[in-house]
């Protein structure tokens, strides 16, 4: 498979027609790395434990957060950090979140233009307060969160979900994400993958920025995708 990585001078040829978009979440639409850290490290901080390792920093950004609990405190502790999830204190890690640059001009022209969008992510009830914060939760049809489904990412239930729900194929669409979970999900699902900002993935279109992908977008529909 041919990888791309857009710029201002890629063919618009090189762009698929679309139907739909399946948006991750964490380090696509939103910037969460810095929230994720706060929050973490605040259980890490309340056990005497030494602040997360790069590789549980790179693990937590991308599985749920059950999954992220228990791979980062010790089991004996389990019960009670769940507990103390629901502390309101905890909720200032939302003000570290930031939405992605030129993602709300993404959004507008996927919705000018007729193309479906959706959500299949691991975050949990989090993720309906977070579209909220930056107006953007009307942009999405179906949103697939770590409770949707009895499955999570990697597994492809989450898209098959999305597509059942827009009745399409695999080919109508794509997926954008930033993790190696996300590559696989799209693969298993057999739709094709597009990262962000993530090159050290396998993906058919490498995108740095949603100006640049919106730009080529635009230029494909009015050179190539003309009926």
């Amino acid at each position: 498979m041919e990888s791309i990585h857009i710029s201002d001078i890629t063919p618009p040829e090189m762009m698929k027609k679309i139907k739909g978009v399946v948006f991750d979440c964490d380090g696509v639409l939103i910037n969460s790395f810095e929230a994720n850290m706060w929050y973490y490290n605040w259980f890490k901080k309340r056990y005497g434990l030494d602040p997360m390792t790069p590789e549980e920093e790179k693990y937590v950004h991308a599985h749920t957060h059950i999954d992220s609990m228990k791979h980062i405190l010790p089991e004996e502790v389990f019960d009670e950090a769940f507990e103390l999830c629901k502390l309101p204190e905890l909720r200032e890690g939302l003000n570290y979140i930031q939405v992605e640059d030129g993602l709300v001009r993404l959004l507008e022209w996927c919705r000018t233009h007729g193309i479906r969008m959706g959500i299949n992510t691991n975050r949990t009830d989090t993720l309906p307060q977070v579209l909220q914060m930056f107006g953007i939760e009307d942009f999405f049809s179906v949103s697939v969160t770590s409770t949707t489904l009895p499955v999570t990412k990697p597994h492809p239930a989450g898209v098959h979900h999305i597509l059942n729900k827009w009745a399409m194929q695999p080919e109508d669409i794509v997926y954008i994400g930033d993790t190696w979970v996300d590559e696989s999900c799209a693969n298993r699902a057999g739709v094709e993958f597009w990262a962000y900002r993530s090159t050290g993935l396998n993906a058919r279109l490498h995108i740095n920025s949603y100006w640049t992908l919106c730009n080529l977008l635009e230029k494909a529909r009015n050179t190539v995708w003309v009926d």
